[in-house]
């Protein structure tokens, strides 16, 4: 078995665009400047719909060829931004708060049963809380001190956004960073 997939997660992620992308990309790079928690470049921006755990190069292929099928027949949909979130100790996470709705539901639901239909391990996603990672411990040159996350916590609570916009790419990641390391890139179809 090759060591590079086994016990590795993929992270299946939608890519943000327009005014959701920039603004979430001027936050991160301020908190990222004003902590000094990242180095050139700063992770992608990204909300996790799915994580999966191939055991080997024949499934993470098969995920892939699954993936595109569903996500042809998967219309765009929208994402709205509704401020700021925390994700407490040992995360430390600095979050652009994404709420849930029907669509993001289903993707992960249908995208969680595929896989499993098909025996490729797969992190069911129906109590996750959908959101914009700006700064975490994941890829910091440095982790923030207890007093610089309840600054930048509470800096964020206090911010009042409301955008939307439409989903129309999602991407399988490796957690190879950096370089990102793209598996593969999936079109959102035309729903039918």
């Amino acid at each position: 078995m090759n060591s590079r997939i086994k016990d590795q997660a993929y992270y299946l992620v939608a890519l943000p665009r327009g005014e959701v992308m920039r603004w979430a990309a001027i936050f991160q790079q301020e908190l990222a400047e004003r902590y000094g928690v990242y180095d050139k470049p700063y992770p992608p921006l990204h909300i996790t719909v799915g994580i999966l755990y191939p055991g080997n190069e024949q499934e993470l292929q098969k995920a892939v060829r699954l993936l595109d099928e569903l996500f042809s027949r998967t219309a765009p949909f929208p994402v709205t931004i509704t401020g700021g979130s925390c994700f407490a100790p040992p995360y430390k996470s600095l979050n652009l708060s994404v709420e849930r709705n029907a669509a993001l539901e289903s993707i992960t639901r249908n995208t969680y049963e595929l896989l499993q239909a098909h025996r490729i391990s797969a992190q069911a996603m129906q109590d996750w809380d959908f959101h914009i990672s700006l700064v975490n411990r994941a890829f910091a040159r440095r982790e923030l001190t207890g007093e610089e996350y309840q600054e930048a916590c509470r800096m964020l609570q206090d911010i009042s956004l409301s955008l939307t916009c439409d989903i129309q790419k999602i991407q399988l990641w490796s957690p190879v960073f950096p370089p990102l390391s793209v598996v593969a890139s999936f079109k959102l179809g035309s729903g039918e």
